[in-house]
């Protein structure tokens, strides 16, 4: 069963950005190659790319209407600051499948 934006929002109400997060999400749109090169580092560390540990960075609405949550995921590299601890990552249960989301 896949988590809905309702369901989404509803996990996050009251939670303060800065929060640690865990989201498993299959993207709806196959990867850039910046993508790919980005998500090595689970890879790397021995963990599934649909994985996604980090803060809670922002929720909005998007233009479409769509609720999406961004986090700034330490399972990621950064290409444009290799020394950062990781990168932002935009969630969409409307355009991808949210499989999990934890409030850690």
């Amino acid at each position: 069963m896949t988590i809905t934006a309702q369901d989404m929002l509803a996990k996050l109400a009251g939670v303060e950005p800065g929060r640690r997060v865990f989201v498993s999400y299959e993207a709806g749109r196959p990867p850039t190659a910046r993508a790919q090169r980005e998500a090595a580092k689970a890879d790397h560390e021995g963990y599934s790319k649909r994985w996604f540990e980090g803060s809670l960075e922002s929720v909005w609405t998007t233009k479409a209407g769509h609720p999406v949550m961004r986090v700034l995921s330490t399972t990621r590299y950064n290409e444009d600051q290799p020394e950062a601890g990781g990168h932002y990552r935009t969630f969409n249960p409307a355009l991808g499948n949210m499989l999990t989301l934890e409030v850690l």
